[in-house]
């Protein structure tokens, strides 16, 4: 709906959708921990971004929760306060994703606040903004989905908004003396069910300039406050989970010292990614050539993927370790909901070759140790698997000593593959 300003200074009241199908449905005999469904949400705090990426901002606290049927799974995030350039400025983000066992069923819970904004040189302004989105699959397979949005001391051209906006509310932001600019909306809500999947999304407030006039907002410019979707999917035999990358660093405190080259993921569902690289050079410690990683994977008629990770040659501290190429594969595959996971290990090494120790060459066995002076701990070849999950990785490093800006205990990764299936 589109409203003037002055329409909206009344009460309003807040819409909660109900069930999409007859409530007099009967009885089933399934108990809610026996309704079967796959789950997916997100939320986050702010997106903003205009038609040709010169501005990108966020999304913000980003939570997630995908490709699972499990309940009592949860994701939360925060982010402090931020500024956007030409946008104005945006509060602390908090938000959080949950699947859980309801009375009636199954349910899935998106959440996001943003403690408050000031946009557009003061054009819009707001306090606490809250939007949530539930979705709930009931034991007699009826979806029912809830939207609801609140923004405290909102202000829109300096006149008040009251506190629940009505769905999908649209105001003009017709800016004196410039006219027409764009558009805010209030509430944004969306339900659909397509092709078994039921979607429920709430945007608490969003702007878009169709118009030139504000200073450093071209037009196609889109913010984004207040954002949570969530879905409830069919439901699967398994899902796919894996990725593979080239090089990675982390700190001996966790945190990553340089982030995965060529990395890609498997996705759960189904389907292709891939990365490439035309090189890494990891602080004068690591140097490897061209690199690729594709995965492959797919639910029907079975859950199986693949994960390749490729590169063409590596050096180690100046020829202390070598390879002409190095390949890091990994497959899962599952044939029925509950069996066995088959995992397959096909990685390879092409001229391995590390100074002073002649008797490691390409056909060096998994999970072979080494203590290299000048270097540290090297695992060749490492192989961790559990029983529905497989992971490699080629070339793993932990510093013995600091090497250029990476301090004692330092782990390199060169080469990684994993895949698995999950619940």
């Amino acid at each position: 709906m589109k409203r003037t300003l002055g329409a909206l200074v009344s009460a309003l009241t807040l819409v909660v959708a109900g069930p999409l199908a007859s409530a007099s449905a009967a009885v089933p005999s399934v108990t809610p921990a026996e309704v079967t469904t796959g789950f997916s949400g997100v939320a986050y705090g702010s997106y903003a971004f205009n038609s040709d990426r010169t501005l990108t901002s966020g999304p913000t606290a980003n939570s997630s929760v995908g490709c699972t049927s499990l309940t009592g799974r949860s994701s939360s995030n925060n982010l402090a306060g931020l500024d956007i350039p030409a946008v104005g400025t945006v509060g602390a983000a908090t938000t959080s994703v949950k699947t859980l066992l309801s009375t009636t069923g199954k349910r899935i819970e998106g959440r996001s606040t943003v403690a408050s904004a000031n946009l557009l040189g003061g054009l819009i302004t707001a306090g606490a903004i809250t939007s949530e989105s539930f979705a709930e699959k009931s034991t007699s397979g009826e979806f029912s989905g809830t939207n609801r949005t609140t923004i405290t001391s909102l202000k829109v051209l300096g006149l008040p908004v009251d506190v629940n906006p009505p769905a999908n509310t649209v105001i003009d932001l017709n800016v004196p003396l410039l006219g027409s600019l764009g558009k805010v909306t209030l509430n944004g809500q969306e339900k659909r069910l397509v092709n078994g999947t039921y979607v429920v999304s709430t945007t608490a407030l969003r702007v878009q300039i169709l118009k030139d006039g504000l200073a450093g907002l071209k037009v196609g410019t889109d913010v984004r406050l207040g954002v949570s979707t969530v879905k409830l999917t069919p439901p699967r035999a398994g899902y796919l989970t894996g990725s593979g990358f080239t090089t990675k660093a982390s700190l001996l405190s966790g945190l990553v010292g340089s982030g995965a080259t060529a990395l890609a993921p498997l996705k759960c569902d189904g389907g292709t990614a891939s990365n490439t690289s035309a090189g890494v050079n990891l602080q004068g410690l690591v140097t490897v050539g061209a690199s690729s990683t594709k995965t492959v994977g797919a639910l029907v008629p079975a859950a199986e993927g693949t994960v390749t990770n490729s590169l063409a040659g590596v050096n180690v501290l100046n020829g202390l370790i070598q390879a002409d190429a190095i390949k890091a594969e990994t497959k899962v595959s599952r044939a029925v909901a509950g069996g066995p996971v088959t995992r397959t290990d096909a990685s390879s090494f092409v001229n391995l070759r590390i100074a002073g120790l002649p008797a490691i060459n390409a056909s060096v066995a998994p999970n072979t140790v080494l203590q290299v002076p000048g270097l540290g701990q090297v695992t060749l070849h490492k192989v961790t698997k559990s029983t529905t999950s497989i992971a490699v990785t080629m070339i793993e490093i932990v510093l013995g000593q600091a090497i250029g800006t990476l301090p004692t205990g330092s782990k390199i990764q060169i080469g990684f593959s994993t895949a698995g299936v999950r619940s």
